[in-house]
This record gives structure tokens, C-alpha cells and sequence, in this order.
């Protein structure tokens, strides 16, 4: 039997001097102590009482190259020995050269601290330059803790968003927040992913005042949603017609389906984008980038994108290093992210008709998400919240987690896992999906 002896007397201390005993929201269940970890090398995590966990959570996504990485460990050493000043530096140049490389769209970077940072001053950059106020982003995804992109919900046949929580949704349950200022959804329009019928209509109405579109190019966050063919070269026609702004999302896209993110993968090439979890390796850094017409709004002093740490000397040195080996080998790294992906992919579904659940496995390579429906693929998050089971997906994980799997709702993979994680992870998820069986 696990003991968590430690772990549970760390989370009473912590529950005396940190607002709800976590450093985030979404870091703990309800009631449950996080896990706290001692020690970390590759996919492989142990707490203070010994148990070992299998990570497919990677720290929420930031991961990418497993713990312990040596190669990112002598590069901000390496950094330490020649300055950590917050100054601007040359690790920040040659890691924005480095993006500009990879990145279909970054004709010019700027760095920020994180993914919330980078999706706000994208939004901004996308208002200043076409000069109008509306933004669009999508229902079930998720572009940060900001109140004018956390949430929301709409009346029926109505996109513009609202504060409040919608009974029947549980995304706008999850991202409800008080304190919200009153006027913060104003300007946001909810529409539907993988609905470009909605969003032609839409724009017909209203793209003379819309700025841009922030998007998740898949919906990780949410149900695990792929753009349906035509979607994503749709909305990028659209937005061109009308002069809109097409802002990709890849706080978890970038790094993680290819080097150059989604836009690479899929071969359609927003305006501006944004970058956190996976660019530095796991170290705190984000940055946005974009066409240099678009990104001229900051260097003509229009627009301020500020912060003491933006392109931090290590954060910038995690970065270079992060991209280099990502890139080493011809991509070596993401033969493997894809070749876990899909070991996993294919053994859960299989797993799941063994035991008669109706389960799908959703997602990207890099990032997958079980979904609960009888259906073969949900495309959105009306289909979700029509056709699919939260409270079993729920269910499914924290069975995962009892078995040593650390997760965050998603699964991550990256070329530190082995085979032998991937086997752990399916007797995980075999047992779990037994006991689901069980109990229908």
C-alpha cells in the first residue's frame, strides 16, 4: 500500500502559508494533497515518502525535454558563470534568432515571462495595429488566467461572451472566477471551433470591428479537438478577406507537434503567435511573435510590451538550448514524441474495447486526451458537452493518478519517456478502465 505520510504533513504546512495550500488552481483536486516532489530524472518523479510517479503531466507541459536534462543543466550553468542580471544580453539574441529560424511566422520576437503575458500583449499588438476593438477566441479552450480571455459563456444563438457560470457547461464552470472586472468580456466573442460556417457568418456581421482570432490550434485543453480538414486554411482565408488578425495559441502546440508549432505541422501561417510551456525546457519564459508589419506597432513605442524579466539571461539560454536539441539529429526528438503518441493512443483505444468502455483517445502527437462518447471523434466543445462525459474523464484520471501517473487532465509525451513508461502508463490505464467497467 503507497504511504504518504510526508507528502500529506508537507501539505498541511504549505495549507498555513500558501492561499489554499498550491501555487495554482488547477494544481490540486479537491480535498487531495498534491504530490510533492523530492527528486526528478527523465519521465520519473519521487515524492518525500518514496513512491515513485511516471510524469505524463510534465510539469502541466513545460517539460519537454524530462527532468534532470543535462544538456539544458550545463547551459544555465554555464549562463550563471557570466551573468544573470536582467539586462539585455546576447543568450536573448541568439535564442529570438533562433525562434526566427523555426517559426514560420517570427519575422520579430519579444519575449515575456509567461503564456499569459504573451497571449495579453499579443491581443494588444493585434487591437493597435488594426485599430479596432473586438477579439474572437473559442469556446472549451484556454489562453490563460487574464480576465478578458478566461472563460465565459453565451445565451443561446448569441457569441458575445459573458461572465457567469452556464449549469449545463462545465468550461465555464472551471474558469468562472469572481472579481472579474465587470466590464472584461465586453469585447470578446465566443465562437466554435471547427465551425467555419459560424465564423464566415460572423465575420460578415462583424469583421470591420474584429482585431484578431486567439486560438489554440488544437483544443488541448478541452476534449483534445484536431482542426477538420479546411478548417484551419479556412479561418486563415477569412481573416485574410477581412483584415483580422490570426493569433495562434501554442502555448502547448509549440515545440510539442513540431519545431516550428502547429503552424509548421499544418502548414498555415498566422499573424502572431504565442510561445510558453515547452520553449525553455521547463524554465518560466514565454514569448510572441509575428509578421514584422504587425510587431512594428512596439518598435514605433504604439504599443508597450514591458516586464523586468522578459528575456531573462537563463530563461534565454533555456530556450537556445531547448530548440538545439529538439533540432539535433535531423529531429530525433519528435520521431520519438510521435512514436510514444501513438503506442499510447493505439493501447488505450485498444484497452478500452477490451473492457467495453466507450472511450476515444483525442490529441495531437506530443499531447493526447481521453475522451468518454460513443461517437469516433468530438470536434468541438458543443459536441463535448453534448456527446461526451466529463465526469467519467474525471474519474478515469484520478484513477490513473492512484496508480503512480501524473497528469493534468492531458497526457503528455516527449523523448525522455521510454517504452517502458509507456508500457506502465497502459497496465495503468488498463486497470483503471477494469474498474471503470465495474462500476457502469
Amino acid at each position: 500500500m503507497t504511504v504518504h505520510t510526508e507528502n500529506e504533513a508537507l501539505f498541511q504546512r504549505a495549507s498555513r502559508c500558501l492561499a489554499g495550500g498550491v501555487l495554482s488552481n488547477f494544481k490540486k483536486a479537491k480535498g487531495v494533497a498534491p504530490v510533492y516532489v523530492k527528486s526528478a530524472e527523465g519521465c520519473r518523479m519521487t515524492d518525500y515518502d518514496g513512491n515513485v510517479y511516471y510524469d505524463f503531466s510534465l510539469s502541466a507541459g513545460p517539460a519537454i525535454l524530462g527532468h534532470s536534462n543535462e544538456g539544458l543543466r550545463r547551459a544555465l550553468r554555464e549562463q550563471l558563470d557570466q551573468a544573470y542580471t536582467n539586462r539585455d544580453c546576447l543568450a536573448a539574441i541568439e535564442a529570438a534568432e533562433k525562434i526566427q529560424q523555426v517559426v514560420p511566422c517570427a519575422e520579430l520576437v519579444r519575449f515575456a515571462v509567461s503564456g499569459v503575458d504573451a497571449v495579453f500583449n499579443a491581443i494588444r499588438v493585434a487591437r493597435a495595429y488594426t485599430g479596432r476593438p473586438l477579439y474572437v477566441k473559442f469556446k472549451g479552450q484556454y489562453n490563460g488566467g487574464m480576465d478578458f480571455v478566461l472563460g465565459g459563456r453565451t445565451d443561446r444563438g448569441d457569441l458575445q461572451a459573458r461572465d457567469g457560470v452556464d449549469p449545463d457547461d462545465f468550461y465555464s464552470a472551471m474558469c468562472y472566477t469572481e472579481g472579474r472586472a465587470p466590464h472584461a468580456l465586453d469585447d470578446c466573442l465566443l465562437a466554435e471551433y471547427n465551425d467555419l460556417e459560424g465564423l464566415a457568418a460572423l465575420f460578415q456581421q462583424q469583421g470591420d470591428q474584429i482585431a484578431c482570432v486567439i486560438m489554440e490550434p488544437v483544443t488541448l485543453n478541452m476534449t483534445g479537438c484536431m482542426p477538420e480538414p479546411g478548417f484551419l486554411e479556412g479561418l486563415r482565408e477569412l481573416c485574410t478577406r477581412y483584415g483580422v488578425l490570426m493569433v495562434f495559441d501554442e502555448t502547448l502546440t509549440g515545440f510539442r507537434l513540431a519545431l516550428g508549432g502547429a503552424q509548421e505541422y499544418f502548414g498555415v501561417t498566422p499573424d502572431l503567435c504565442t510561445f510558453a510551456k515547452a520553449i525553455g525546457g521547463g524554465f518560466p519564459v514565454a514569448a510572441f511573435a509575428g509578421r514584422r508589419e504587425v510587431m512594428q506597432v512596439i518598435e514605433d513605442n504604439r504599443v508597450l510590451a514591458v516586464g523586468t524579466y522578459n528575456g531573462h539571461p537563463l530563461a534565454a539560454a533555456a530556450v537556445l538550448e531547448t530548440i538545439r536539441q529538439l533540432e539535433a539529429n535531423d529531429g530525433e526528438a519528435f520521431r520519438l514524441i510521435r512514436r510514444y503518441t501513438q503506442m499510447a493512443k493505439d493501447g488505450m483505444e485498444a484497452l478500452a474495447r477490451k473492457h467495453g468502455v466507450d472511450m476515444i483517445v483525442q490529441g495531437m502527437p506530443g499531447a493526447l486526451f481521453p475522451v468518454f462518447t460513443k461517437k469516433e471523434k468530438i470536434i468541438n466543445h458543443r459536441d463535448a458537452l453534448a456527446n461526451a462525459s466529463f465526469p467519467k474523464h474525471s474519474r478515469f484520471m484520478a484513477l490513473l493518478k492512484n496508480r503512480g501517473i501524473l497528469h493534468n487532465s492531458r497526457l503528455c509525451f516527449s523523448p525522455a519517456h521510454t517504452e517502458e513508461d509507456i508500457q506502465y502508463l497502459l497496465s495503468a490505464v488498463d486497470e483503471a478502465l477494469a474498474v471503470m467497467a465495474q462500476e457502469a
